[in-house]
């Protein structure tokens, strides 16, 4: 009986440490959803392979060979190793990014910024997201996910805007498409757009923004 207590306080603690969390990641943070890999060159996801085989090779090697490492007497610095590797995991695919998006504005000088509303509501993180640009599975090539939404090639794109609901506290969280829209625009270099939601009509507005920066 004692461990069920035990057990429930545990779990409401964790799934009230995750809620607070959330609440303050999305009432403080300045960006609200991270780069995506779905956007990225089999080239960089690659990399992103190879960082995570490295990462949990390292780790093996840590725990198995401990002893011939002569690190069984130190668990402070097995601990250390372990935090500095996971840095070393973090700081890989921070600059895969970084060099991804580096090269794809290299190749697509003339484009544009869509920035895409993220939100929270209790237990549910609202917002919007890019299912295809020009019938092609995110956009891949024509566009590349960024914070808070992505970089499009200047021109004419027929995009898929879905605008969802996630429940990240359910037992099995999965992502809710309230509704989609395919808008047809034509985005114009340099600028920045703002998609917005017009819920009462099932749409989307594209509105462009000079107050926004276009980098970052």
């Amino acid at each position: 009986m004692k461990s069920l207590i035990v057990s429930t306080v545990f779990l409401l603690g964790l799934l009230g440490l995750i809620y607070t969390v959330n609440y303050l990641y999305y009432r403080f943070s300045p960006v609200h959803s991270f780069p995506s890999v779905t956007t990225l060159s089999a080239r960089a996801l690659l990399g992103m392979f190879i960082s995570g085989v490295g990462y949990f090779g390292t780790l093996f090697c840590l725990v198995s060979f401990d002893s011939e490492l002569g690190l069984n007497h130190s668990v402070s610095l097995q601990i250390y190793l372990c935090i500095g590797v996971f840095l070393l995991l973090i700081a890989a695919i921070v600059g895969i990014f970084r060099y991804d998006k580096g090269v794809w504005l290299r190749r697509n000088p003339k484009h544009s910024r869509l920035f895409l509303p993220s939100w929270n509501e209790g237990s549910k993180n609202m917002g919007v997201s890019i299912s295809k640009v020009d019938d092609i599975n995110y956009g891949r090539g024509v566009s590349f996910s960024w914070f808070d939404g992505c970089f499009i090639t200047a021109g004419r794109h027929s995009v898929a805007f879905e605008y969802y609901e996630y429940n990240f506290m359910a037992h099995r969280p999965i992502r809710k498409i309230i509704y989609k829209k395919e808008m047809e625009f034509n985005f114009r270099a340099d600028t920045v757009y703002v998609i917005e939601i017009l819920q009462e009509r099932q749409t989307f507005r594209i509105t462009a923004d000079t107050a926004r920066n276009n980098y970052l």
